[in-house]
C-alpha cells in the first residue's frame, strides 16, 4: 500500500463528474440521500428525519477523513456544480492493505451512467495510486444495480452472510463482493 496517499487528499474527476473531498458544507447531499426511503432500500439504516442526523453522519465521515481511515468524497456535475451524491473508500486498513467501497446517488440522478464513471475513477485511484491489495463492497441481495456495477468493474461475490444486520424492524442478509489487485 502506498501510504503517501494520506499526505494530500485526492481530488478525482471523470468526464462529467468532479469527485472532491467531503466538506462541512456538504450537509444537504448527505441529508438528501439519507432521507429518501428508496435510496435506503438496500442500505441497513433508518431514513433520516432530521437535519441533525445528517450533521452527525457528516461529522462521522469528516472524522474518518481526518484519521486516515477513509476517503469520503462528494460527487458534483461539472456542467452545473450540483451535488449528486457521495461515497468513498473507508475502513481502510494499512496493515491488511484493504478498504471497503461505498457510494450513493440522489434518486433523480439514477440510471444516467454517473456511478459507472465515478466507481471506475475511484477504483483507478484505489488500485493504481493507493495500491490497495483488496477493495470490497457490501451489498444487500436484490440490489441488482449495485451488483451489476461491481461485477462490471471486476468484483466477484465472496460471501453471503445470513441475517447479518438489523434495521427498520428486520434482519438483512449481506453479500461481500471483492476486487483483488494483482
Amino acid at each position: 500500500m502506498n501510504e503517501k496517499i494520506f499526505e494530500m487528499f485526492p481530488i478525482l474527476e471523470t468526464e462529467r463528474v468532479d469527485i472532491k473531498q467531503m466538506q462541512k458544507t456538504d450537509i444537504e447531499v448527505v441529508l438528501d440521500f439519507n432521507s429518501c426511503k428508496e435510496s435506503l432500500n438496500y442500505i441497513v439504516r433508518e431514513p433520516f428525519t432530521t437535519k441533525k442526523e445528517a450533521e452527525d453522519k457528516l461529522s462521522f465521515f469528516l472524522s474518518k477523513n481526518e484519521d486516515n481511515t477513509a476517503f469520503w468524497w462528494t460527487f458534483s456535475l461539472k456542467s452545473t456544480g450540483e451535488k449528486i451524491g457521495y461515497g468513498g473508500l473507508f475502513d481502510i486498513s494499512v496493515s491488511h492493505n484493504k478498504a471497503e467501497i461505498g457510494y450513493g446517488l440522489i434518486k433523480k440522478y439514477w440510471s444516467k451512467g454517473y456511478m459507472s464513471e465515478i466507481i471506475s475513477e475511484i477504483l483507478r485511484f484505489g488500485n493504481s495510486i493507493a495500491e490497495f491489495h483488496k477493495i470490497y463492497g457490501v451489498v444487500i441481495p436484490g440490489n441488482e444495480a449495485s451488483i451489476r456495477l461491481l461485477e462490471k468493474n471486476g468484483f466477484v461475490k465472496e460471501a453471503h452472510l445470513k441475517d447479518h444486520s438489523y434495521a427498520r424492524g428486520r434482519y438483512f442478509d449481506e453479500c461481500i463482493y471483492s476486487l483483488i489487485n494483482k
